[in-house]
């Protein structure tokens, strides 16, 4: 581990466990399920591990044409039509107490096995059939797995082994040995997930052995490992396409179509041309934070992604752009398309600027899913560097929890007269490592104001989903990305609601990057899984912009992760809810807030006096944190109603404040039936109201309240004292 990515780890351990607290009826946590791979057109059997599964009421997952049969607490029957596309998807799990968070599972073109501790020795590898796949676990630290294939002579084949994109924690390496012993193939422990492409030397039985690199066990030390031989679809590029017109690109595969086979070349490529808009017509985007959806291409297994872009492609045209002298020329605005063919291979760029110029620069290669730590460097003609870009959690000050996990830069720079430039793209990690699919991106744009907002669980739910209570109030925690001197308020709406949710407006102040975002269940509405979305409007160069708030869960391994959409699950009732009215929405500074606060309790018993909090970010004319003065911070529960008070303090900035309040108590949940049951003890629970927007106004101005002034004016050696009206 790099000493950048220890310190980002850090940085997302700290967000994520600060004011942690067990609380009541927690929702369902997903360890791990297994197997997690199912062919298209069977039926499986699953197990579940994770915490409080206890009576699961209802499982999904996102793909077409799949049901799922909850058989009880540990278990779950997966049936997949035939006609569901390949691909991974997101399984979730719905209790009365709450939803889990989406785990990975796969469906496939193939037959899948699943692996038993038996098959740890040559002599007892679990045989494969081509294609196929077998998902398995590290049992133990040390723990070494073996297959075997029949193979024919000169037949080409695919090894592949996931566990990072499947929800795993383990990283795999592998090794092919041939019919006679010997190791003909062995994966980089620099891929992520290890692929080989090889061709058989032979005909007869081949063993693959698996192990882990990272030499330990834990629950989610998931992989799954594949065998293919039929026409597959690999790579693409430039893997960046432009929305209003077709779009040639090279595509690479095994076996494809209409391209004659190489005695020697296991890979092939091919040029075809892809229609952005039929693309879209026939699925979904992968994800709206990049524009991105998965390419099919008729005959071929297997898709790949594609990034559309409105920004004018430039192709990074190998190898001819290797040195400062032989730079590529640009001109900006751009999106460059880049790959590294071959280790150790550098990419030169050159642009123009004005004096003064301001310009945005993105790269891109981990946020591809790809073993990258990119670096740029800003050059002049005598190639002095003028800047290095380095990744944006180091960038004091400008890290959100989201850009803090990527290892890809970004930044701004400005250049001091008018003249040639140099742009200067390298992977810190590529010293042994090339290939067709080493792809990156950059973005260069003039500099301007621009924001992104993200949705991503709280510190208290960081291993659950959205949970929401009947006749309560649940928060989704949004996070927004303000670049480059953006500082204007966000308006953040949910569109189209699930019958039974209603949603307020909340206003996200210029001063503020993270916020809440309140929904409130009624009684009645039914207990299901229904997706959630949110949209974010706020105004850019005097034009209102509206954008799509984009998912986003953590894996166990705290890594960031993006989600195709943000799902919510309706639970029973809560055993406490409460609701806050202002009595005036409008404040000024110095001034008494006054809120009505009506709670309720579902029937449990409340065994301690709530503890309230207030939550508003106020901040003064510096942008510093300031606190509302004597708050109100208990209720009275002989009342269903009560009315809090706390004081403004006078050097706060003027304008829109979000405010909600939470509240901690013991609950005894409600006695069974059951008279053999033992009772339970209190447990803590915290409950959120809504959220109402304050606006603070500023003090009158004196200047209008102010009263003639007398002067002293002297005549004839006396003074007199003449009002002057």
């Amino acid at each position: 581990m790099t000493a950048r990515r220890f310190i980002d780890c850090l940085m997302i351990l700290g967000l994520s466990l600060c004011n942690s607290v067990p609380l009541f009826a927690a929702p369902p946590e997903l360890e791990s399920l297994f197997p997690f791979s199912f062919q298209a057109g069977t039926t499986v059997e699953i197990k579940l591990k994770g915490k409080n599964l206890k009576d699961i009421r209802q499982s999904q997952v996102s793909a077409p044409g799949v049901s799922v049969k909850v058989l009880d607490d540990k278990s779950l029957r997966i049936n997949v039509d035939k006609q569901t596309p390949a691909g991974i998807y997101n399984l979730r799990l719905l209790t009365d107490d709450g939803l889990s968070q989406p785990y990975p599972v796969q469906i496939t073109a193939w037959s899948t096995l699943t692996a038993t501790e038996k098959s740890d020795q040559p002599d007892s590898a679990l045989k494969l059939s081509l294609p196929g796949g077998v998902d398995a676990r590290f049992e133990h630290t040390g723990d070494i797995d073996w297959y075997a294939f029949t193979g024919k002579k000169d037949q080409r084949i695919t090894l592949r082994c996931r566990s990072n994109s499947l929800g795993g924690s383990a990283t795999p390496l592998m090794t092919l040995i041939a019919p006679d012993g010997e190791e003909i193939a062995f994966a980089s422990p620099h891929q992520r997930e290890p692929v080989l492409h090889v061709k058989l030397p032979n005909s007869g039985t081949y063993q693959v052995k698996v192990f882990n690199r990272a030499y330990s066990s834990d629950p989610s030390a998931l992989y799954h490992l594949s065998v293919n031989t039929e026409p597959r679809l690999l790579a693409v590029f430039p893997a960046l396409i432009n929305s209003s017109q077709p779009n040639p690109v090279t595509i690479q595969g095994i076996s494809l179509p209409g391209v004659s086979q190489n005695a020697t070349q296991i890979l092939q490529q091919k040029e075809i041309t892809v229609d952005p808009e039929k693309q879209a017509a026939s699925q979904q985007p992968h994800s709206s934070l990049t524009n991105r959806f998965h390419l099919n291409v008729p005959e071929l297994e297997g898709t790949v992604p594609l990034i559309i872009t409105d920004l004018p492609i430039v192709v990074d045209q190998e190898p001819g752009n290797q040195s400062q002298k032989t730079a590529q020329k640009i001109k900006v605005p751009c999106d460059i398309a880049g790959q590294f063919l071959k280790p150790r291979d550098l990419d030169w760029y050159q642009f123009t600027a004005e004096k003064g110029q301001e310009l945005s620069i993105r790269a891109f290669g981990e946020q591809l899913d790809q073993q990258m730590d990119l670096e740029l460097a800003l050059l002049d003609s005598s190639g002095k560097v003028l800047k290095s870009l380095t990744n944006k959690a180091e960038v004091k000050g400008t890290a959100t929890p989201i850009s803090a996990s990527s290892l890809d830069p970004e930044g701004t720079w400005k250049a001091p007269k008018a003249d040639t430039y140099y742009l200067l793209v390298r992977d810190l990690y590529g010293s042994s490592l090339g290939g067709f699919d080493r792809q990156y991106r950059v973005c260069i744009e003039n500099k301007q104001p621009d924001f992104q907002v993200y949705a991503y669980p709280a510190a208290s739910d960081r291993f659950s989903g959205v949970s929401l209570h009947q006749g309560g109030h649940t928060h989704v925690t949004i996070y927004v990305d303000r670049q480059h001197g953006f500082s204007e308020p966000i308006r953040i709406q949910a569109v189209d609601l699930s019958k039974g949710l209603s949603a307020d407006e909340v206003i996200i102040p210029a001063h503020q990057s993270e916020a809440r975002f309140s929904i409130f269940t009624s009684k009645n509405a039914p207990q299901t899984i229904v997706p959630l979305s949110l949209k974010a409007i706020a105004t850019l160069q005097d034009q209102e912009v509206v954008k799509q708030i984009h998912p986003q869960t953590v894996s166990r391994s705290d890594s960031f992760q993006q989600v195709a959409t943000l799902a919510a699950g309706t639970a029973k009732a809560a055993p406490f809810n409460m609701t806050i009215k202002p009595h005036q929405g409008k404040r000024t500074l110095g001034e008494k807030i006054e809120l009505d606060v009506q709670w309720e309790s579902a029937g449990s018993e409340i065994s301690s006096k709530p503890v309230l909090k207030w939550h508003i970010d106020l901040v003064d004319a510096k942008n510093k944190q300031a606190s509302l003065i004597q708050p109100d911070t208990s209720l009275d529960l002989k009342q269903s109603e009560n009315t809090l008070t706390a004081q403004l303090p006078q050097k706060v900035k003027p304008g829109q404040y979000s405010l909600w309040l939470s509240a901690t108590l013991n609950v005894t949940p409600s006695q069974s039936t059951d008279k053999k049951q033992k009772k339970q003890k209190p447990a803590p629970f915290e409950a959120v109201s809504n959220i109402i927007t304050l606006e603070i106004q500023p003090l009158p101005n004196k200047k209008n309240n102010i009263q003639p002034r007398k002067k002293a004016i002297k005549i004839k050696d006396k003074a007199t004292l003449i009002s002057q009206q």
